[in-house]
């Protein structure tokens, strides 16, 4: 039974088989482990048909003439040189498609560029520069948050500084009338010393926890 050329169908279904490397709507080409295969199964008396039937192929979809004449060109060979004669048609077909690829590429690189390949690739490179504009915008943002942050890590700090130094102060002051070794009045004096000293980082209600008095009784006391 004689087959013509392949139809689109029929070359996807072939695409799908493991022992067919390529296709095309004239000709089917098979990997080399296919051919050592068939020829081991028709030296071993199977019929040519059977083999192809048994690696899964449909018989009436590649056409009788299609694997007569297979038959025929392998048993040429595999009589010229053994199964690795069978290996040659393989490179000679992995050569063809390097030199088909390599004439493409060339092909491609002489090719001109008309209006549309370049508003294409104009195209291509805005998108990229909006990708890039909104990544450094949100970059922007992080490092305003992280900076914001470093301020008032730096303030804290410096207020820290500044209530260790009256802790200190207090402590070097005579008096029994609180846990600091002084009492009310010397503790505000030193909590408006260091306020009007660093204006800035002393928080007058933090100084005031720290020394442990009240910060109402410290403004009631400079208002009198």
């Amino acid at each position: 039974m004689a087959r013509g050329m392949l139809s689109s169908a029929e070359m996807d279904v072939l695409k799908k088989n493991p022992y067919v490397e390529d296709v095309n709507r004239q000709r089917i080409l098979y990997i080399y482990e296919f051919k050592c295969f068939f020829m081991e199964q028709y030296l071993a008396g199977k019929r040519p048909v059977d083999i192809f039937r048994q690696a899964g192929f449909d018989v009436p979809m590649l056409g009788e003439k299609r694997i007569e004449r297979a038959t025929a060109r392998w048993r040429a060979m595999y009589a010229a040189n053994g199964m690795e004669a069978l290996r040659g048609q393989v490179k000679a077909n992995a050569k063809k498609k390097a030199v088909a690829r390599t004439k493409k590429k060339a092909e491609d690189g002489d090719r001109e560029y008309g209006l549309q390949d370049v508003a294409d690739k104009l195209e291509e490179l805005l998108a990229d520069v909006k990708a890039y504009e909104n990544r450094v915008r949100q970059l922007e943002k992080v490092t305003m948050e992280l900076t914001d942050r470093m301020k008032v890590l730096e303030k804290r700090s410096n207020e820290l500084v500044i209530e260790k130094e009256v802790l200190c102060k207090a402590r070097r002051t005579g008096g029994e009338q609180n846990d600091n070794g002084c009492n009310n009045t010397e503790l505000y004096q030193l909590i408006r010393e260091a306020a009007e000293a660093c204006p800035e980082y002393a928080n007058v209600t933090k100084l005031c926890e720290a020394l442990d008095v009240s910060a109402r009784g410290y403004y009631s006391y400079w208002k009198r």
